[in-house]
């Protein structure tokens, strides 16, 4: 039973020793990164909701610049109306052209044409969109090109007249209801008329 004693006392004699004089290489362990992410974790707790409303922030403007993007991607196509048969700009092109880089910000200035059905059309309609571009900025730098698959969703100038002219010929003429007086009851009213008592 003594040895048995002695054996267990030296065993874990052996082990605490081997605890208590770590080598130079595990002495921290992590302990100042561990202490250092407590200290961080703690700072945060205590700052909380602050060092997150960037973030929140961010993920609710995030799908409304995507919006912007897409409107001014359509707003800057040019599609097939704006071309002739042989791919050169028509009129209606030069003038959405120039609108699109006069009313256009500095960092959307940029032109996008529709794909076309062979990749010859459009490269003939790119180099025209190029030189037209080159015309109207005669100095500085040009607005990039790019290509698009997304058909802006446009009609034509004779539809939208009609349109225009079918809604002004069906709207009612103004008018405000008949005057009953100022001690009528309006009746428009749900409460009940005052009785006299």
């Amino acid at each position: 039973m003594r040895i048995r004693n002695l054996l267990e006392f030296l065993l874990s004699g052996a082990l605490v020793a081997g605890f208590a004089f770590p080598t130079p290489q595990h002495a921290n362990a992590g302990w100042p990164e561990f202490k250092q992410e407590c200290h961080t974790d703690k700072l945060r707790n205590n700052a909380w909701p602050q060092p997150f409303r960037g973030q929140d922030a961010a993920s609710v403007v995030a799908p409304f610049e995507v919006m912007k993007a897409n409107g001014w991607r359509e707003f800057n196509t040019l599609s097939d109306s704006f071309f002739d048969s042989t791919n050169q700009l028509t009129d209606a092109g030069l003038l959405k052209l120039h609108q699109s880089l006069v009313q256009s910000p500095s960092n959307r200035k940029a032109i996008f044409v529709l794909k076309s059905a062979s990749a010859e059309q459009t490269a003939s309609r790119v180099e025209a969109v190029e030189i037209a571009i080159s015309s109207l900025v005669p100095v500085g730098d040009l607005p990039p090109i790019f290509l698009t698959e997304i058909e802006p969703t446009i009609s034509s100038g004779a539809y939208q007249t009609r349109v225009n002219r079918a809604l002004s010929s069906s709207l009612p003429n103004p008018r405000l209801p008949a005057f009953g007086g100022i001690n009528k009851v309006s009746q428009l009213s749900t409460a009940a008329p005052p009785t006299k008592n």
